[in-house]
């Protein structure tokens, strides 16, 4: 054997500790591939989505161990899982180490608070944990102690360093049991609601935090157990019992594996939320038909929603849709035929949206693994609650709709309108003279006539007889409705009753208006209009011209 001395054994002793710690990364880092392998295949879509963001997604580990004598058993497991962990996180990510005892000596192991990773300071980590700088205590040592107040004063200092990651993991090793030189076992002494103020937003949401459990059938006295406090400062904890050390390198083994998941569900909130935040939404009209009008960024982690409401006057309602306009409810009253307006007052609906997911099954599964539910605070939850404001509207309430009523009342108004026009319309009184100048065998008479009503006649037989007359002109009046007749004029008309032929001739112009045989009818001019047209019928060598006036 050899006889080395103290320093040459503390110097093969760091050796041996680096040597160790090498052979552990390079274990570790084939056990990642393995691990890695296994997410995509438990985690295909959200593996795809965020495998290649793992590397830069930093995160900071915190671990609060409790060196109190009663935890001596512990000792080994914990220097051997703490390096083993140092030497799996990646460069980039922060560790803070707080050794917790009696109240004057609670503090980070050899100042690492907050430490970035690279190779150097992971191998400074390594020798600091397995040197005696980190060493659990005896009993009667005069640090020994239990301050969890100091403990948790010193995690939240850590997490408050600036760039210290939003990510943030909480590892609390201990039985909880609180015990100081100054108080002992009274842990009501200090001031536990001053710690919960320095608990930042943006820890809250990004924090897994776990309490494991050492030696909790050994506690003495359950009223200084500081649980309580704990979960009112963090939220609560992930509390896991490590009756053994066995136990506790197990749990060491499994936080190992389950970070990366730990960081895509960190990841995976934050874009959620981000998601969240841009969405909007607002109700607008369709008629009696409510749409809601979402205005949110493409993302491929919603497909489509739907959307539930509960209001007196608004039928529930659900449909399915993304981004565009979706029917979102409609007005619950009875439609009449009879046109009315309903008054609706501006209100708040309260509504829930259901998103669907292609990632939904994974998400979920990873929620179980990271042990929260879609209940939690920052945890991504598919059923969202909005409150929506109902705008003030006056709504048209028929089974016709509004353009159908408006042509069915101009109709009805020009029904009314034309038949006024054709009974205001009189034309059968009105006062017209009538000159006939027959002429025959070189001689020439003049018969005159006159009348205020229709029908009047001239020729054989007529109001105005004309002796020797082998014809007759019947003067009569018409009316026409003009929207139902528009081809139909009011006016005055004659009729030819007896002879072979008359024709209409105008009187501007000698021009041919139409000739008329022995029982048709032509119009002569309409209702308040200048006569400006004659009449001539011929007999043989005798001509007949019937002007009037």
């Amino acid at each position: 054997m050899y006889n080395l001395s103290k320093n040459s054994r503390v110097s093969i002793y760091h050796q041996l500790t680096i040597l160790l710690s090498l052979v552990l990364s390079s274990i570790i880092a084939y056990g990642q591939g393995h691990d890695s392998d296994a997410l995509k295949k438990e985690y295909p879509l959200l593996m795809e989505r965020y495998g290649d963001r793992l590397e830069s997604r930093n995160a900071h580990y915190i671990f609060a161990v409790d060196i109190s004598s009663s935890m001596r058993e512990y000792e080994s497991v914990v220097r051997q899982s703490l390096v083993t962990f140092v030497n799996a996180v990646p460069d980039g990510d922060q560790i803070t180490l707080i050794a917790m005892c009696d109240e004057n000596n609670t503090n980070y192991v050899n100042s690492i608070k907050c430490i970035t990773i690279n190779q150097n300071v992971r191998q400074s980590i390594v020798q600091t944990v397995a040197s005696p700088q980190f060493k659990f205590l005896k009993e009667k040592d005069s640090n020994d102690g239990s301050d969890g107040f100091t403990m948790a004063r010193k995690v939240l200092d850590a997490m408050n360093v600036v760039n210290s990651s939003d990510m943030t993991f909480v590892y609390l090793l201990t039985d909880f049991e609180y015990w100081t030189h100054k108080n002992k076992y009274n842990k009501n002494n200090e001031n536990w609601g001053e710690l919960k103020v320095l608990l930042t937003d943006k820890h809250k949401e990004m924090m897994c935090k776990y309490g494991i459990e050492l030696n909790c059938d050994k506690v003495s006295h359950p009223e200084a157990i500081f649980k309580r406090e704990l979960d009112d400062i963090f939220g609560p904890l992930d509390y896991q019992q490590a009756n053994s050390a066995v136990i506790l390198a197990q749990w060491f083994e499994h936080i190992i594996n389950d970070i990366c998941a730990h960081k895509i569900n960190a990841m995976l909130k934050a874009d959620w939320k981000d998601w969240l935040l841009k969405s909007e939404y607002r109700i607008e009209y369709d008629g009696l038909i409510l749409n809601i009008v979402g205005n949110a960024p493409e993302t491929d982690l919603v497909s489509t929603f739907t959307v539930d409401l509960k209001k007196s006057n608004i039928s529930q309602f659900s449909t399915d849709g993304y981004g565009d306009s979706q029917t979102l409810g409609i007005i619950n009253v009875p439609e009449t035929f009879f046109p009315s307006m309903i008054n609706i007052d501006s209100s708040d609906v309260d509504l829930v949206i259901h998103f669907k997911s292609p990632y939904e099954n994974e998400i979920k599964k990873l929620q179980g693994l990271c042990s929260e539910s879609q209940n939690s605070i920052d945890a991504v939850n598919f059923d969202q609650q909005r409150t929506l404001v109902l705008p003030a509207k006056k709504i048209w309430n028929s089974m016709l709709p509004i353009w159908l009523w408006g042509v069915i009342i101009a109709i009805v108004l020009l029904v009314i309108v034309s038949v006024v026009l054709k009974y205001i319309q009189k034309p059968q009184y009105r006062f017209t003279n009538f000159e006939v100048r027959r002429k025959a065998a070189g001689s020439s008479r003049q018969f005159n006539g006159d009348t205020q009503s229709f029908p009047y006649s001239i020729g054989c037989d007529g109001d105005l007889e004309i002796p020797g007359a082998t014809w007759k002109l019947m003067f009569v009046t018409k009316r026409y409705n003009p929207i139902l007749n528009p081809f139909r004029k009011t006016g005055y008309y004659v009729t030819l009753e007896a002879g072979d032929f008359a024709n209409i001739i105008n009187d501007i112009d000698d021009r041919n208006i139409d000739t008329i045989q022995i029982g048709q009818t032509s119009m002569l001019f309409r209702y308040k209009k200048t006569p400006m047209i004659r009449i001539e019928i011929a007999e043989g060598s005798t001509n007949n011209i019937i002007y009037i006036s």
